[in-house]
């Protein structure tokens, strides 16, 4: 599998707003596992201006997911895409959320898919949440920054 990060002064960014001091580690801990929330219909991807149904391309896209957190989260949420291609399974890092009891999240940001042959599958997941923090999707959007002309 290979692990994306988006801009790393973005991601540098985001975490120093969320109180972090470094960047997580990108293999989840013992006891955590990536959750998926969302599948994406691939053919959300023929939208954006760039696409090629077989050919190498490459595009941003606004990612953006609402949480409902129960019991709040103790542990920070990491929002990323995941998706296989040709090349095989890449997952790039979204957003961060600092641990809180919080009730509701909302984690959002660009992300560039950067695509070898034919895309096979694309989801929303969060990286590293310990199984047993209670999570609810209740809504989530995944847009091309630049639309195809039709």
């Amino acid at each position: 599998m290979l692990f994306n990060r988006k801009n790393p002064q973005a991601a540098t960014e985001t975490l120093r707003h969320a109180g972090a001091m470094a960047v997580p580690p990108a293999r989840p801990s013992i006891g955590k596992r990536d959750k998926r929330i969302a599948d994406v219909p691939v053919s959300s991807l023929s939208t954006h201006a760039s696409w090629q149904p077989a050919g190498n391309w490459s595009g941003v896209f606004e990612l953006a997911v609402w949480l409902r957190l129960p019991q709040g989260s103790q542990h920070p949420l990491q929002l990323a895409l995941r998706y296989t291609d040709q090349k095989g399974e890449k997952t790039v890092l979204v957003d961060l959320c600092k641990p809180g009891v919080y009730k509701s999240a909302l984690l959002n940001g660009s992300v560039t898919i950067e695509a070898r042959g034919r895309i096979s599958e694309v989801g929303i997941f969060l990286l590293g949440l310990p199984t047993d923090v209670p999570v609810g999707l209740e809504e989530w959007h995944f847009s091309p920054q630049i639309k195809r002309i039709t």
